[in-house]
């Protein structure tokens, strides 16, 4: 059997290329898994490249696959179905497998679609292993736990699949399939400090024990947290810098500090094997995951920006996210982390459920006091399988339900307190509150340091004085 499994690009209609871009580790793992397992398995990133219908019908006549397999998140759900039809339309007897967080949200309402096959909810290596042998058999659907697929145009539903246990049983995901060396892949600007080599994204654990109301990543890894060991990390980055000549990383994992031991422990394996000074990183921190002596390892091994998500200044909304964290550990950690050294990066979000007028000035006026190097003020988006998306529903608060338009620069749900045009126009006005004050103008001219610095502050003043929806790009 001969396996293909595809990223889908943003357009179907047109080769479009992304503003930034990172690794899709998930068909990685899942690749390198069926691999392993003597599969002939194929990536097409087509995020990256720009693909568009006929490029994917000439990658399918030229490999000519018995099952491929497509990634989907909520953004891209319908170009996912389209080369889903584009498949079916080539060859009727191809099997269409899609997986990823949109399908594990709303897997019934995707696999009913005539051109898709089977649905993976959850974790994809071993379902994936399984359906091969499966499909490759005539073998019975129905024995693969963790699928949803159609019977005389019925969809049913198998018992769910336990979540892998041990991380480290994976093998690391196929790199050596992805266009790393080529120079393809790029973070955003605010992630790049300008190291020369190429970038990679990894994460190092799955799962969050936390139940914030606007994310989904539990929806495919579930709330049980679980990690690879720190020798299995660093072996991973020692491979992707001397193989792919990688120096610049990005870790990926909803908390990254989450674990202090752990990552202590990774620190001090990236200096032992002398990669401190080869290598520079930037992870996921959360504020009440991290003191001032994690924070100085952090540094010392290469880190040398935290990214943190604060989402609100006000407390109320805070709780009503179910964040579990206080504007005091805000202050603390943001402090900390400046003092440790490291370049911070703040996050916040407009539109979340209680938001008004007078809290999204809360949340300036945080953001002021904190003070971060790079902040990001993103509309909060209900995504299928979260509280979020349960209560918008609910409640007949999203108005706007084209899956292209669940993205970070786009406002579908309107509240009695703010319309989608008041949630517009405060993201452009935290923004620009924010950076268009003498102070931060200077401080941001202080830190350029090579024309990669240059060229990301020309983008960004560009994007604050003339539009700001083209911070994200879908």
């Amino acid at each position: 059997m001969k396996v293909l499994l595809i990223h889908p690009p943003i357009s179907m209609t047109k080769p479009t290329l992304p503003y930034f871009n990172s690794l899709p580790l998930g068909l990685g793992f899942i690749a390198a898994v069926l691999e392993k397992n003597k599969i002939d398995v194929k990536i097409l990133d087509g995020y990256v490249l720009g693909l568009d219908a006929q490029q994917l019908e000439k990658e399918l006549d030229a490999y000519s696959p018995d099952i491929v397999g497509v990634s989907v998140v909520t953004p891209r759900a319908k170009q996912g179905l389209e080369i889903a039809r584009i498949v079916k339309k080539k060859n009727p007897k191809t099997h269409v497998v899609l997986g990823g967080p949109h399908v594990s949200a709303l897997g019934e309402n995707v696999v009913i679609e005539d051109e898709v096959d089977i649905g993976v909810v959850g974790e994809g290596e071993a379902t994936m292993l399984e359906l091969v042998d499966v499909l490759g058999s005539g073998g019975d659907l129905s024995s693969v736990n963790g699928i949803l697929y159609k019977e005389n145009g019925e969809v049913k539903k198998t018992k769910p699949r336990e979540l892998l246990k041990d991380l480290d049983q994976l093998p690391h995901p196929a790199y050596h399939m992805l266009p790393i060396d080529k120079g393809k892949y790029n973070p955003p600007g605010a992630w790049s400090r300008g190291r020369k080599g190429n970038y990679a994204n990894m994460t190092t654990s799955r799962g969050c024990p936390h139940k914030c109301s606007y994310c989904d990543v539990h929806v495919t890894f579930g709330n049980n947290y679980r990690v690879h060991s720190p020798e299995y990390v660093v072996d991973e980055l020692e491979y992707l810098y001397k193989k792919f000549n990688v120096s610049n990383f990005s870790f990926r994992d909803s908390i990254f500090t989450l674990n202090k031991k752990r990552i202590m422990r990774i620190c001090e394996l990236i200096e032992e094997r002398g990669l401190s000074k080869k290598i520079s990183w930037v992870c996921n921190g959360r504020v009440n995951y991290v003191d001032e002596e994690l924070l100085k390892a952090m540094k010392s091994a290469g880190c040398w920006q935290v990214q943190y998500g604060v989402e609100s200044g006000n407390q109320e909304i805070l709780n009503k996210a179910a964040r579990g964290t206080t504007i005091p550990q805000i202050k603390a950690a943001f402090a900390a982390t400046k003092k440790a050294g490291l370049n911070v990066h703040g996050y916040f979000m407009v539109g979340l459920p209680g938001e008004t007028k007078e809290t999204v000035k809360d949340t300036v006026k945080l953001a002021k006091a904190i003070s971060p190097d790079l902040i990001g003020f993103s509309v909060a988006i209900p995504f299928p399988g979260t509280e979020f998306y349960k209560w918008a529903v609910e409640h007949d608060h999203l108005k706007i339900e084209d899956w292209n338009s669940f993205v970070y620069n786009t406002a579908i749900v309107e509240t009695p307190q703010m319309s989608i045009s008041d949630v517009l126009k405060a993201q452009k006005w935290a923004l620009r509150s924010y950076y268009l004050r003498p102070s931060v103008i200077f401080r941001r001219i202080m830190q350029i340091r090579s024309f990669n610095d240059l060229k990301t502050n020309l983008v960004y003043a560009k994007i604050l004085l003339f539009s700001v929806k083209d911070i994200y790009r879908n």
